[in-house]
């Protein structure tokens, strides 16, 4: 009876987690950086679009805040983790970029309306998936930004309460009543309807050229 064929294992390895790339950039690798940057473009574009709400601000934040946590890699002390840590330099870039822009709003001396960059259905009996979303990424955008940057980072991101506390600087007490608040603004309705939804994807055609920015930001450094 001929022996059963044996067939070589096909599983994929595991990425590395975040210390171990860490320390392979640290020992002169830099490309390794690239698995940080892929994976948290997402992460970093819902944070800083939480605060900026438009798509080219956000991306000149991600790749600040990557560039200052690849040069300062050697203050990364691991008492928190390295997603809390860059999610805080991500967010410092976001306010940085708040205060710039008040500030040239006040030496101007002239206030421009914002822009609304999407257009919501209105008066609608039924909504379409695709529809729904738009809706729902307009109301999130639309909440005072404590409101939204707490419901970003718990419901969209998915971080937990003491994750959020630590990137926002909040106690997780107010993180929890803010996170109500925030609830309680959004259409009860409408979140019912786009349970499951992914909502503000950072698309693979700005991903791939992030990536690459950053990696030539990175690379160039002395």
């Amino acid at each position: 009876m001929p022996a059963p064929a044996i067939f070589p294992s096909s599983s994929v390895p595991a990425e590395p987690g975040d210390l171990r790339v860490i320390d392979e950039v640290a020992r002169g690798n830099r490309e390794m950086f690239e698995v940080l940057v892929r994976r948290y473009n997402q992460q970093l574009y819902r944070v800083g679009f939480s605060y900026l709400r438009q798509r080219e601000p956000v991306e000149d934040a991600m790749q600040n805040a990557y560039l200052k946590a690849y040069v300062n890699l050697a203050n990364f002390h691991r008492q928190s983790s390295f997603s809390t840590w860059l999610t805080r330099i991500m967010i410092n870039e976001c306010l940085m970029t708040i205060r710039c822009r008040q500030r040239a709003a006040e030496e101007a001396l002239t206030t421009e309306p914002a822009a609304d960059e999407s257009s919501a259905p209105q008066g609608a009996a039924r909504l379409t998936l695709k529809e729904m979303k738009i809706l729902l990424e307009k109301t999130i955008g639309d909440l005072p930004r404590t409101l939204r940057s707490v419901y970003m980072l718990r419901e969209v991101q998915q971080m937990n309460t003491a994750e959020t506390a630590a990137c926002l600087g909040l106690s997780q007490q107010n993180v929890k009543v803010t996170l109500h608040r925030a609830r309680e603004r959004l259409k009860n309705e409408l979140l019912k309807s786009a349970a499951g939804l992914e909502l503000f994807p950072y698309r693979a055609e700005f991903c791939a050229p992030m990536t690459v920015r950053v990696m030539q930001a990175v690379l160039a450094v002395a």
